[in-house]
């Protein structure tokens, strides 16, 4: 999907939506961006081979996203304790969360997919990709790993909720690159400061 620019405040939308933390916290969405914008990247789910690759390449830039004073926010949709795996097993410092109902996802209108999608000749392409690049595809319970069919995205949200720039993936592993994410961050970090 194209990459769209300011669209709209998420505040009431999506702000007080309840999300999880690894330890089975409950954090409200909108106090992620209280203080500081926010890279909201939501991924499919916490076993996807492409999400890994994601959260890795994400991950070199997280002190790039800290210099422009914002935050990297992960989210996935399965259960708190397989988030908490993943953050230890990528070794991610940034907040992890995950959303089993998918709320975060319908509210964002991020696609999910006929089964049939994934048959995709890009799918395979990107998956290949990610596997020379060392990940490999966990396979468990929807309950535990999150749903396999959820498609992700990037947002970049302002203080006060308005999302300046998203990317909704087409097929799974359609990522925006980091340049991308941090030409916007950019973008936004310099309109704030004006």
């Amino acid at each position: 999907m194209p990459i769209r620019t300011n669209e709209g405040n998420i505040q009431h939308t999506a702000g007080d939506l309840s999300l999880l933390r690894p330890d089975g916290e409950v954090v409200r969405l909108a106090s992620m961006w209280v203080e500081r914008p926010v890279v909201l990247a939501l991924m499919r789910h916490f076993g996807c081979i492409f999400c890994k690759d994601q959260v890795a390449q994400l991950r070199t830039i997280v002190d790039d996203i800290h210099a422009a004073g914002a935050e990297l926010v992960i989210v996935g949709s399965g259960s708190p304790q397989m988030a908490g795996f993943f953050a230890e097993d990528y070794d991610i410092s940034t907040p992890v969360l995950t959303d089993p109902t998918r709320e975060v996802y319908r509210t964002l209108e991020v696609r999910r997919p006929h089964r049939l999608a994934f048959i995709d000749p890009r799918v395979f392409a990107r998956g290949a990709l990610a596997i020379l690049r060392g990940h490999r595809q966990r396979f468990g319970s929807e309950s535990e790993l999150g749903d396999t069919t959820q498609l992700g995205g990037v947002f970049i949200v302002r203080p006060g909720g308005g999302v300046a720039w998203a990317h909704r993936s087409a097929f799974a592993g359609d990522h925006p690159s980091n340049d991308a994410v941090l030409r916007a961050l950019r973008d936004v970090t310099q309109a704030r400061a004006a």
